[in-house]
């Protein structure tokens, strides 16, 4: 797994929803949900001379990880963890948090699995750790793995991980060697 170094930050991303769900439309439109609903995410990187277009080529094989540029920090979350095995659905049972923290709408979040693996999921309603630093957090896309009680979670710098989307990739070096990328990151699974 391929990490950017500090200070390569992305300036700008367009996110995109993977649904794995349709609609079926007859006489009337139903709509069918299926398992594995997961992000893609374009990245635009401002030009610099730190690009570091060597780990970027790397990651095409190798994966990567890239940090979301936050529009507002998320705060001091605490050290959350998943509470409780088996949870399914868009529901997310939350222990650790700082007490009164507030996960609000459109914050993301980052639950690693026991193999360290990162999935990206986002808050869609607002709620509040309570005395004790507990919440149920409303997210999507529903779960997609099976996490263990006490997983990580990180709210505080919330990730990608996955391949570089598209078969070629390529960037321009110009005459002042300040080299601008961009690419889409595709979440395994």
């Amino acid at each position: 797994m391929i990490e950017l170094p500090a200070g390569v930050v992305p300036s700008e991303m367009e996110v995109l929803s993977l649904d794995q769900g349709s609609v079926v439309r007859g006489a009337s439109s139903l709509r069918i949900d299926r398992p594995g609903t997961r992000y893609a995410i374009g990245f635009t990187f401002p030009p610099s001379a730190k690009a570091k277009v060597a780990r970027i080529v790397r990651a095409k094989r190798e994966g990567i990880r890239v940090h979301l540029p936050l529009k507002v920090p998320q705060g001091s979350p605490g050290t959350p963890v998943v509470d409780g095995a088996g949870q399914s659905g868009t529901s997310l049972d939350v222990r650790g948090f700082t007490p009164g923290y507030f996960a609000k709408e459109d914050y993301w979040l980052t639950i690693i699995d026991a193999s360290g693996n990162g999935y990206l999921h986002q808050v869609v309603e607002t709620v509040g750790a309570d005395a004790s630093g507990e919440a149920t957090l409303s997210i999507e896309p529903p779960l997609r793995a099976p996490f263990a009680d006490g997983a990580t979670i990180e709210l505080a710098k919330p990730y990608i991980e996955g391949f570089i989307d598209g078969e070629d990739w390529g960037w321009n070096t110009p005459t002042n060697w300040l080299v601008s990328v961009g690419f889409v990151v595709e979440e395994y699974e």
